[in-house]
């Protein structure tokens, strides 16, 4: 048997809205971008969003958009996916980094909260891993006091919860990805940003469209020779607003046939959510005797699962990974692990043990919508197989 790390789900609805646009007049970023970013918006439960190209761009974005001074301190991870950490960099900033919890597989709240304190932290960026939500309300009171900003980072997690409401509803930014890998796609990419502040909201939107002016209340078009702003234009005559520029942005825009894409896709979370819960809950409940540390999930969380993970206490993992190539089951290492020990950021390398040993230990698996029983138990006795085979684990 053959079963892919992950797999998309769409049907003839997602083709119809692809379809719609294709016989419009309008194939750039246009009205079904402006209502993927309304309708997304409302689900998580904020005044506003922006619709970009990637999950990367939307940290990067989000970060550019608080105009921090060159050199400013920004809390991240040293262990997971690059992105929270590369918009770092790329902004000229300098990151702060803290290591991850082996029992959560998310990042260590304490070391948060000890650097928050210490380092003259001027941003935090936080991903929710594989979904599991990260108890951030002692790290946004913080923040809120000190003048913090938190970008939360929910690439991972689109669809997962908190007390009932969707994380990221209450930070400064967060940021969610549609990669094709992930809870939902908007046709094989996109990602989004959301905030309550209208001030940043205006601020995104120029540096995903070239810098130019946005004022949004004037919609998209506007292309007569009647602006004359000084604010923006040291320029003695009127201009086009819609070639007046108020930042050095980037064309990271999402194309509209992705975003129909992606409104469809968003009436279907609340299922697919409850479908990946599921699907997780039925592989744990018959593999968690078989000796692998226990992920530890928030008592009040709705976990939008985005793989599998399992933590080997002894064994080799590498081993364990030939062994499920060898069965046909699709996994990953858990991303980069240590980060710093990946060449590009040697430079940022210090004592992240956890990191370490989620480099040297953890793996994951699928758990998407639409796996069945037969899948599902296949893996199982895949993993119980193992665990027979290997003496570390006898």
């Amino acid at each position: 048997m053959k079963i892919d790390f992950a797999k998309c789900e769409y049907g003839q609805e997602e083709k119809d809205a692809v379809n719609k646009v294709m016989e419009s007049s309008w194939l750039a970023s246009g009205p079904e971008t402006e209502m993927f970013e309304k309708e997304f918006a409302s689900y998580v439960g904020v005044s506003y969003a922006v619709c970009v190209n990637s999950g990367t761009s939307a940290n990067l974005i989000a970060l550019a958009s608080l105009n921090l001074p060159n050199g400013s301190k920004v809390l991240t991870s040293a262990c997971g996916f690059p992105a929270t950490l590369t918009p770092i960099l790329h902004l000229g900033l300098e990151p702060v980094l803290v290591d991850y919890d082996l029992s959560t597989l998310n990042i260590d709240v304490k070391q948060v909260l000890r650097a928050i304190i210490t380092s003259e932290i001027k941003a935090v960026i936080i991903a929710h891993s594989l979904g599991n939500p990260v108890d951030l309300a002692h790290i946004r009171y913080v923040c809120n006091q000190m003048g913090i900003a938190v970008i939360e980072d929910c690439c991972e997690a689109v669809g997962s919860k908190l007390n009932g409401q969707s994380v990221g509803s209450k930070a400064t930014l967060a940021t969610f990805s549609f990669y094709p890998a992930h809870q939902i796609t908007a046709l094989g990419g996109g990602g989004m940003i959301t905030t309550n502040s209208k001030e940043l909201w205006i601020k995104m939107k120029s540096l995903r469209d070239w810098g130019k002016v946005w004022d949004w209340d004037d919609k998209l078009g506007h292309a007569t020779t009647s602006f004359n702003q000084t604010e923006f234009l040291d320029y003695d005559k009127p201009y086009y607003k819609h070639y007046t520029y108020q930042s050095v942005g980037w064309n990271m825009k999402l194309p509209d046939a992705n975003s129909a894409f992606g409104r469809v896709q968003l009436k279907k979370l609340d299922r697919i959510h409850e479908e990946r819960s599921a699907v997780y809950n039925y592989i744990k409940s018959g593999i968690e005797k078989l000796g692998f540390g226990h992920v530890e999930v928030l008592p009040n969380a709705q976990v939008s699962w985005f793989g599998f993970p399992l933590v080997l206490k002894r064994g080799d993992r590498n081993s364990f990974s030939k062994f499920l190539i060898e069965n046909g089951i699709g996994h990953r290492p858990f991303f980069a692990g240590n980060i710093t020990r990946h060449k590009p950021f040697g430079h940022l390398k210090g004592d992240f043990q956890v990191a370490d040993r989620i480099m040297d230990r953890v793996l994951f698996f699928g758990c998407w919508q639409g796996m069945t029983h037969e899948q599902m138990d296949y893996i199982i006795e895949k993993v119980k197989e193992w665990t027979l085979i290997n003496t570390d684990y006898q």
